[in-house]
């Protein structure tokens, strides 16, 4: 602060005759010209007072403008005669001290000047407090956009580590810290309690951190302020007594060349008063008093690299951020917990998930584990699309979230079969064991019942015999025709069994049966007693007349209704937005892009979901590949992929899901033989 006189050669005249004064004084004949000097000598504040004739200070002009322009402080003392209310009109009115008609004595004069000074050195300090009110207030503005950014970031971040990052760099922008930790309260099995170093970040200096715990006592800082809940705001804590309730340890400084001072320790309470961790801020470099220009943005802008920072920019914590970051600290914890809890709800819905199709698939250990590889197939389908930089998938995009509930549907794709009769999953054949067994049975008795009529018909023969008739011809012709009609019996026994697979053929199998009647009509097929025996029932025919697989067309209708049992199922659980598309997922992965599929014969690729269409083609590779299926054999994977390229051919598959199936070889990224039951 530079204090100056500054006059002019006319008001000499009205100034004590060999004036002295008390600061530096200039003698100008160009008031203005000598106002213009003064201005541009440089940024110090000035504090001038400024004598001249009224004449002079009506004709001050641009150099008046600048005086009022710039931030400088002075004061006009008027001297000699042409004083009117002219003076009054000039915008400098208000810096006009005195005004002297006729000349001022020396005492008169220093009382002026005095008087002058006081006042604008009284400005200059109202105004510093200004300044500093202006940037505490702009401080607590900036403070105060970024608690309600905290509250909004930490309510949306779910990734644990990012949780702790975002809330340790957002706690350090607001109190301007150069370095930071953060401490998180475990519990042990025991039931004791620790404190794990879960993440620290320095602007300054790139220094390295790793976990480890320490004991939850009140031996660290830290640990005091975990077990005791109480904030320490510590101006150095290289300056902490033995009296002091804690004490610092200098070791990490001198091993990486640091020098802590100030620290603020923040306990981090959750919705039940617990302490659940603490936030350790390190160096404040947010200096409020005035002396700079408060940004908001200290913590980033300002470096500490030579020892000379750590005095000269570090400054203590304002004790306006003991409560600030209090709330911060509470949102923060309630953040953690929240995410923990997420986290936990999460987890075990995923084991209940989990669980649920393991008991459903142990019903039939020839599917176990198909749910758990289709679902891992479709996720690897997933991350396939989101590599995908051209072509078709190039604009497709799985979010996490999106991943894991084509995860969660393709678990669950199969869940409605718990509604359907577990006899009808384990058929292997085309008829029950139970139904094939009464079947060779009833051809067994045909067979004895042939026999028998044979016998009947020899008996007759020796009673002729006995009476004298030649009857050996008779014999030969009962043998012959006993013979041929067993022979037949057991071929059509054989070739109902072979029927009985569910291989395909190429003979017709209504054909078959049908020969297989005329066989029988032809053989006669009547017990002793002369009534008909129904070798074939109506439900043996329908079964053996399936061209493909096990089941009929009631079984199958059976069997397809489980996606609907599964979207009724999964339609009743309360899923977050984010997984609201599973019940539609499950309900449409057996529909075909030709329509030809089930429940609702949809047609086209626009009706069914990408991740509907997946499933698709994971579901029935695992079908093709499996190994322990009861009715087919695992099918080769030559093979395998073949069939997938021609069902996409077809439109019974999205052929450039297929595409990618195949391009990214997804069949080696999970084992055919993965997840089975006692594997797992």
């Amino acid at each position: 602060m530079v204090k100056h006189i500054l006059f002019s050669e006319r008001s000499k005249a009205g100034l004590p005759a060999g004036s002295s004064f008390p600061v530096n004084a200039t003698a100008s004949a160009d008031i203005a010209g000598g106002i213009n000097a003064l201005l541009d000598s440089g940024p110090s504040t000035h504090l001038t007072v400024i004598i001249l004739t009224a004449d002079e200070f009506l004709r001050l002009g641009a150099a008046g403008e600048r005086l009022l322009s710039d931030s400088v402080y002075f004061r006009v003392i008027i001297t000699g005669a042409g004083m009117d209310d002219s003076l009054s009109e000039s915008p400098l009115l208000a810096n006009v001290t005195h005004v002297a008609s006729s000349p001022l004595a020396a005492a008169e004069l220093s009382f002026h000047l005095k008087r002058a000074f006081s006042a604008m050195e009284r400005e200059t300090n109202l105004a510093a407090e200004r300044n500093n009110y202006q940037s505490i207030l702009l401080d607590m503005k900036h403070d105060q956009e970024d608690l309600i950014n905290i509250g909004r970031a930490l309510s949306i971040e779910k990734d644990p580590d990012h949780l702790f990052r975002l809330i340790l760099m957002l706690s350090k922008k607001i109190t301007g810290a150069d370095a930071g930790s953060i401490y998180i309260v475990e519990e042990l099995r025991d039931g004791g309690k620790q404190l794990r170093f879960k993440y620290s970040h320095t602007f300054s200096k790139d220094l390295p951190y790793e976990e480890f715990v320490m004991p939850l006592n009140k031996n660290s800082i830290a640990g005091y302020v975990a077990v005791t809940g109480t904030i320490l705001n510590i101006p150095d804590v290289y300056g902490l007594s033995r009296s002091d309730p804690v004490a610092f340890n200098s070791s990490f400084d001198r091993e990486h060349n640091y020098r802590s001072r100030s620290m603020l320790v923040i306990p981090m309470r959750n919705h039940h008063d617990e302490i659940i961790g603490v936030i350790q801020l390190i160096n404040s470099k947010e200096d409020d008093s005035g002396n700079s220009r408060v940004t908001g943005n200290e913590a980033f802008e300002i470096v500490l690299s030579t020892p000379e920072d750590f005095t000269a920019k570090v400054v203590p914590f304002a004790s306006r951020y003991e409560s600030l970051m209090e709330a911060v600290a509470g949102q923060a914890a309630i953040a953690i917990e929240n995410n923990r809890m997420m986290k936990q709800i999460q987890e075990q819905f995923e084991e209940f998930v989990k669980a649920s199709v393991t008991a459903i698939e142990s019903r039939d250990a020839a599917t176990s584990g198909h749910s758990f590889r289709v679902a891992e197939l479709c996720k690897q389908m997933a991350l396939a699309v989101n590599a995908e930089e051209d072509g078709f998938f190039r604009d497709v995009q799985f979010s996490e979230m999106a991943i894991k509930e084509l995860e969660y549907a393709a678990l669950l794709h199969d869940f409605g079969k718990v509604y359907i009769d577990l006899a009808i999953f384990q058929k292997s054949k085309k008829l029950f064991p139970k139904e094939f067994e009464n079947l060779m049975l009833r051809f067994d008795y045909l067979y004895r019942c042939v026999e028998l009529r044979f016998l009947m018909e020899e008996n007759r023969l020796l009673q002729k015999a006995r009476g004298g008739a030649d009857v050996s011809a008779g014999f030969d012709k009962i043998n012959a025709e006993r013979t041929s009609r067993l022979e037949r019996i057991r071929a059509i026994k054989a070739t109902l069994a072979a029927l009985n697979e569910p291989t395909v053929t190429t003979n017709d199998p209504e054909d078959v049966v049908r020969k297989v009647h005329e066989e029988l009509d032809a053989l006669d097929c009547f017990d002793p007693d002369g009534n008909p025996i129904p070798v074939i029932t109506d439900s043996d025919q329908i079964n053996l007349e399936i061209r493909r697989g096990s089941l009929n067309p009631l079984e199958r209708k059976e069997i397809e209704s489980h996606v609907v049992h599964t979207y009724n199922f999964v339609s009743r659980i309360p899923w977050p937005p984010e997984y609201r598309n599973i019940p539609e997922i499950a309900l449409k992965h057996h529909e075909k892009p030709d329509g030809t599929g089930y429940p609702a014969g949809i047609s086209g690729d626009a009706d069914i979901p990408i991740q509907a269409r997946m499933m698709a083609v994971a579901d029935v590779y695992d079908a093709l590949a499996a190994t322990d299926r009861p009715y087919k054999k695992p099918v080769p994977l030559e093979k395998t992929l073949s069939i997938l390229e021609d069902e996409a051919r077809n439109k019974k598959l999205d052929a450039e899901l297929v595409g990618l199936f195949i391009r990214h070889r997804i069949y080696e990224k999970v084992d055919k033989d993965s997840f089975k039951t006692g594997a797992m």
